[in-house]
């Protein structure tokens, strides 16, 4: 990321399904630099927990410590530079950190999102809206509480994509081409 200026990292963030996963896949092998993703270590941390994602995030609603520390972690990694970032508030918290990076938010229709988990999941397209829909809910309600932000909100992002028609290579484009002009 050294063409970059001063830019000590790259965020990408979105709902479910809005393709954050699968363009960080691709940023990370085109620019080199190290992928962390957010949802990764929640997932992990849940399963060491002998959770299910629904269970751990029923208990972040009662356990602020799980989100709080898990930000944390990705603000200090962000920090250290030469870095993508993959998570729904570690652009807004980068912003509010004026710490220099290029942050990027991904939405589509929710209909699509809701495809895209059920393919990547699997489960019924009912019940995965309806999982969607309960996790967004509960991660908004958190993170107005401890920072005042809604994740939602593009305010924070110096590029927002919608991508239900677009292809992964597309954003990946679109999100280098405005890099360069940075």
């Amino acid at each position: 990321m050294a063409d970059y200026g001063n830019m000590k990292a790259i965020t990408v963030g979105g709902p479910p399904g809005s393709g954050t996963s699968s363009v960080c896949a691709s940023l990370r092998d085109r620019l080199g630099v190290e992928y962390v993703y957010a949802g990764r270590i929640f997932r992990d941390r849940a399963v060491e927990l002998g959770l299910t994602l629904e269970e751990f995030s029923e208990l972040c609603e009662r356990d602020r410590s799980y989100d709080i520390a898990l930000d944390a972690r990705m603000l200090s990694r962000a920090r250290q530079g030469d870095v993508l970032l993959e998570g729904r508030m570690i652009g807004p918290l980068c912003k509010r950190s004026s710490i220099p990076s290029f942050r990027i938010y991904l939405d589509a229709e929710r209909s699509i999102r809701a495809e895209r988990v059920m393919v990547r999941d699997g489960g019924n397209i009912q019940e995965v809206s309806r999982q969607m829909k309960e996790r967004e809910e509960s991660e908004a309600q958190r993170y107005m509480e401890y920072y005042g932000i809604n994740p939602r909100e593009t305010v924070y992002y110096d590029l927002v994509l919608n991508s239900t028609n677009l292809s992964v290579e597309e954003e990946v484009r679109m999100i280098l081409d405005e890099l360069k002009e940075r």
